[in-house]
């Protein structure tokens, strides 16, 4: 039974039929959806870019839907399944692999681009080295094998009327998840905090003088306190960026 369940998607025919199965099987296990869209960014040389524009003159497919992440989360919602939106650059199969790990996915579900001949062997395969190197199953659904028309009345039905697709509202799940995380955060500098101030106050100046490593104990509260803080505060902006800010249940 799976938990949480990763997709990439680029707005492409093969990763939206991913997307639309991944839907599925959450709505049938209970289960949540990472919708990931990565923007690659790989400097190139002119020949490189050259040889890529080749490749892709008027012989590719193009994407069907510009906005997919959007429409990945209305469909989700249309279905009663939580899906988070996460928006990355870099490369494409090493950063599917790292949020997979971040988001603790148990199934990973990718389209499979169908490029064939030289094409694959200039853009070589995301699925297959996903695959190869993920730490939990890979779904990969074929071209043309899942039919993507619901998905696509999603996105007609955002673009013509782009105000009511609820992008912006948030799970009410994910909603308690995002106040717990942050409460917990919260929690631990308040008792990091007001511990070095406990330490340091006039009952325990005596124990606050006990030195430890050559530096008082009120001096390793303090600086703790400080660093704990920096921390926290890192720790809660990564989660933020991940569920929030390029993120929307």
């Amino acid at each position: 039974m799976f938990k949480k369940i990763l997709v990439a998607v680029d707005g492409y025919a093969p990763s939206m039929g991913a997307a639309k199965e991944a839907v599925e099987i959450a709505g049938r296990e209970g289960a949540e959806v990472v919708a990931l869209q990565v923007v690659e960014e790989v400097p190139l040389l002119q020949v490189e870019k050259e040889a890529e524009a080749a490749a892709l003159k008027g012989t590719g497919p193009q994407p069907l839907i510009g906005e997919p992440l959007d429409v990945v989360a209305a469909f989700g919602r249309k279905h009663g399944v939580t899906v988070t939106t996460v928006k990355k650059s870099g490369p494409i199969t090493g950063m599917i692999l790292t949020v997979a790990k971040e988001t603790k996915a148990d199934l990973i579900v990718v389209g499979d681009s169908g490029r064939k001949g030289l094409q694959k062997l200039y853009f070589g395969s995301v699925a297959r080295a996903i695959s190869e190197h993920s730490r939990c199953p890979v779904l990969i659904i074929k071209k043309d094998t899942v039919d993507i028309t619901a998905l696509l009345a999603v996105s007609a039905e955002a673009a013509a009327a782009p105000e009511a697709l609820p992008t912006a509202a948030l799970e009410p799940a994910a909603i308690r998840k995002k106040i717990s995380f942050a409460g917990g955060l919260l929690a631990l500098y308040s008792v990091m905090y007001f511990g070095a101030a406990l330490l340091t106050s006039a009952p325990y100046k005596d124990a606050a003088a006990v030195e430890l490593l050559g530096m008082p104990l009120a001096i390793w509260a303090g600086w703790t306190a400080i660093i704990g803080g920096v921390v926290i505060t890192r720790v809660f902006l990564i989660r933020l960026n991940q569920g929030g800010g390029e993120a929307h249940g």
